[in-house]
């Protein structure tokens, strides 16, 4: 069982790093300009819950970068080549196109996370919160995950 979780944690901390370079500006305090530019340097805390185990945490740093959409505000692919869509209202941007899985392969172990949920919260356009949680399966096992983290620029 402890395999398995570590080879989730990494496999999530794999899907959620960027790899895209975003542009735009930055100012407006409502706007998906907010989001754009300059890539966002950060961390993230991920913390699986798998049956019958205590909870793992794990955190990763990062760097992402968001480009414009046609289909959405913004947008940004994940290392693995994951899809993630954005859609602002106000200060938050939410995942639009919900729910985005990525599979990858730890140690021998296929991982597929599904994520239901991501919010990125910005106010100044220079410093961000994040919020997702999902699902991850391996082995059999689904096991719920959750994220949390800022990034600045």
């Amino acid at each position: 069982m402890k395999g398995m979780l570590m080879a989730i944690l990494f496999a999530l901390a794999a899907a959620c790093g960027g790899s895209n370079s975003g542009s735009g500006g930055s100012t407006g305090t409502a706007n998906p300009n907010n989001f754009l530019g300059t890539a966002w340097n950060g961390s993230v805390n991920t913390t699986v819950t798998c049956p019958g185990a205590p909870a793992q945490s794990q955190p990763n740093t990062y760097q992402v970068g968001f480009s414009q959409a046609s289909d959405a505000d913004f947008q940004y692919t994940s290392g693995s080549g994951c899809t993630y869509k954005f859609k602002v209202s106000g200060n938050t941007a939410s995942l639009s196109n919900s729910p985005v899985s990525c599979s990858s392969t730890v140690s021998g172990v296929t991982v597929t996370a599904t994520w239901t949920s991501y919010t990125l919260t910005t106010s100044d356009g220079h410093n961000l919160a994040i919020s997702a949680a999902g699902n991850a399966s391996a082995s059999g096992t689904t096991c719920p995950f959750s994220q949390t983290g800022t990034a600045t620029r």
